[in-house]
């Protein structure tokens, strides 16, 4: 579908978060010289195997490895998260949508993950979090 709407070219840059066939099936949507953005770490604990012909064409896969951010230096971490904040504010960078299911609904919320289908997050509402609702267990937080 993605080569059908680009018109057989592919996309010039994907950020990855699925698993196995859906990986595979991600890599060949690249354009010539597109840059494959890997989140996900499933593939990569597991160390499962990728098909590398889709890679002929100059394009490239690159492991971003997220939770390494954490172990740089603070002005890195300000540097990151301004130039982020700019998105944001610039809208480039938009928040994930979220599908909220109540606390009784949590087989549901889990039915509706394992399709693969969703975009965003997906939440369960355990409890409401209005202060007038819960006085007896706010009122022991400090305020």
């Amino acid at each position: 579908m993605v080569l059908r709407e680009t018109g057989g070219r592919g996309v010039d840059i994907i950020l990855n978060s699925l698993a196995e066939e859906k990986l595979s099936a991600s890599v060949r949507c690249l354009s010539s010289n597109g840059r494959f953005l890997e989140i996900g770490k499933f593939d990569l604990a597991n160390d499962n195997l990728l098909q590398l012909s889709p890679f002929r064409n100059g394009s490239s896969y690159h492991g971003v490895m997220l939770d390494r951010l954490f172990n740089e230096s603070d002005s890195e971490r300000q540097q990151l998260r301004l130039l982020l904040q700019q998105f944001i504010d610039s809208g480039v960078v938009k928040p994930l949508g979220t599908t909220v299911f109540a606390h009784d609904e949590v087989e549901q919320a889990f039915r509706f993950m394992s399709t693969g289908r969703h975009m965003g997050k997906v939440l369960v509402e355990i409890r409401n979090e209005d202060y007038e609702d819960h006085p007896r267990i706010f009122r022991a937080l400090p305020r």
